[in-house]
């Protein structure tokens, strides 16, 4: 079943974007009609209207790496993988507890939602609205207004850019606000005075010596800055990716995300 290709414009219904690592996890949202998240793992908040699927590696060529299928959501429970899963009792993770999501019908989108950089993501608070108008995965997050901005600035420079993209793999939390990749390195904008949301902890990025031992160049900016002048800072990104070599296309420079 798809979802019907208009939708009212403006349409601020709440939607959880989540990972299906599994085939066997999308069947259990398409057959049985609920998904689960650890609770160890799970966002600040779960609840949405609807919930939304990225694939990852698991997945077939030309299924994989986009968010393909929406469902709205009927309720949440809490309950272990054994309850969930019964015939897999002697799994290492059998008592571990899950939110189960219980799903309406899954709806497949009216055309997917790419990650150009087949990247990593773990969940993505976003609405009914940009979930219709997304081109890729990045124009999903919900960012402040002067974000915002920068954000149509850099896709007026022709600057690709990735949201919200972790500085180390093994450190999901410490992310740039826009992540250029360059021929001759990357660069991480901050924004330093972002606050933290009632989705996501805010978490301080970690000190420039560890940000350019990852292989990062560290650029900050202020709210201000993006508010008064996005396109002066969309000139000063560009300049520096000039120095590094250019903005590498996402087929020119992929980092490699696991699923």
């Amino acid at each position: 079943m798809s979802l019907p290709p208009e939708l009212p414009p403006g349409d601020d219904s709440p939607v959880l974007v989540a990972v299906v690592n599994d085939p066997r996890d999308l069947a259990r949202a398409r057959d049985r009609r609920w998904y689960r998240i650890p609770l160890e793992r799970a966002p600040r908040r779960v609840a949405a209207d609807y919930l939304a699927l990225y694939q990852t590696a698991a997945f077939p060529p030309g299924e994989r790496w986009a968010v393909r299928w929406l469902a709205p959501v009927r309720g949440y429970q809490v309950a272990s993988r054994r309850e969930l899963i019964p015939e897999e009792p002697d799994h290492p993770r059998a008592d571990h507890r899950y939110y189960r999501v219980d799903l309406g019908p899954l709806l497949a989108l009216p055309r997917p939602i790419p990650s150009r950089r087949l990247r990593r993501i773990t969940f993505i608070h976003t609405t009914l609205a940009r979930l219709y108008a997304a081109d890729e995965i990045n124009d999903l997050w919900i960012k402040s207004p002067p974000q915002e901005r920068l954000w149509a600035a850099l896709k007026e420079a022709d600057l690709e850019a990735e949201c919200r993209y972790p500085l180390r793999e093994d450190l999901p939390q410490y992310a740039a606000d826009f992540a250029l990749f360059c021929r001759e390195g990357r660069i991480a904008v901050i924004v330093a005075d972002e606050p933290g949301s009632a989705d996501t902890l805010r978490e301080a990025p970690p000190p420039d010596y560890l940000i350019t031992a990852a292989g990062w160049t560290p650029v900050y900016v202020t709210l201000a800055e993006l508010a008064s002048a996005p396109a002066a800072q969309a000139a000063r990104l560009k300049a520096l990716a000039d120095r590094l070599g250019g903005v590498a296309g996402a087929e020119d420079s992929r980092p490699g995300a696991a699923a």
